[in-house]
């Protein structure tokens, strides 16, 4: 007879043996729906976890407080909304200091596509690579490329230190810019290009998750009112 619990350890083993990220552990789970001839569930949610103003800050401030090292980390990894696979294979002569931008060379499909940088970022990166033209742009202790499950401990281990109560993960980085761009009027094709969804209906999910569009409505609607009616007090 089927073994749920023991069933759901092999899986473990496997995620946790084989360094799967975020992406990898989705499309593992939708070979095997396949194979198994099962579909997928037809309850789509219509937003995606975030983190809020508040918690990225604190975020990012406990990632500078224990190490500058890791503060660039972090902050690089939320900017550029990166998969933590592709974030682990960046490499010095990915960075075009010249353009402020970040080129995905190894991202989902293969397909190459650019990712733009602010000025401020760009500078902190120059700073950290110094005068290194080739190799990983965030290098290991030992000198080689972090695994994709560092970066996942390194994550959780700051958000731990930030106070922050709710489960952080690589991949909660990336919905929380891509859901601040939303916010701050990027057209959802351009904020598709950046994170390099093939599928706009992808992308979609974080205009539903936008707010901010949703409060300014909310306080218009709630300020006006009919010429001569009283005001609230």
């Amino acid at each position: 007879m089927p073994n749920p619990q023991e069933d759901s350890k092999r899986i473990a083993r496997i995620l946790r043996n084989g360094d799967y990220d975020y992406d990898g552990s989705k499309y593992l789970f939708k070979l095997a729906r396949q194979r198994a001839g099962l579909k997928p569930p037809e309850n789509r949610k219509n937003t995606v976890d975030r983190m809020t103003k508040e918690e990225t800050e604190q975020f990012i401030e406990a990632a500078y407080k224990a190490d500058g090292r890791r503060g660039l980390m972090i902050r690089t990894l939320l900017e550029t909304m990166l998969r933590v696979s592709e974030f682990v294979s960046l490499q010095v002569e990915d960075v075009s200091f010249a353009e402020n931008l970040i080129i995905v060379r190894d991202g989902k499909g293969g397909k190459r596509r650019e990712v733009p940088i602010t000025d401020s970022l760009a500078r902190e990166l120059k700073l950290h690579v110094g005068g290194r033209n080739t190799g990983p742009l965030f290098q290991s202790p030992r000198g080689g490329t972090y695994s994709a499950r560092r970066i996942q401990q390194i994550v959780k281990e700051t958000a731990g230190e930030a106070g922050i109560q709710k489960r952080v993960y690589p991949h909660l980085l990336r919905h929380t810019m891509a859901t601040r761009l939303v916010n701050g009027g990027m057209p959802i094709e351009h904020v598709r290009k950046v994170l390099g969804h093939e599928s706009i209906d992808t992308t979609r999910i974080y205009a539903e998750t936008a707010t901010e569009s949703v409060q300014e409505s909310f306080r218009k609607a709630a300020s006006d009112r009919p010429t001569g009616t009283p005001s609230i007090t």
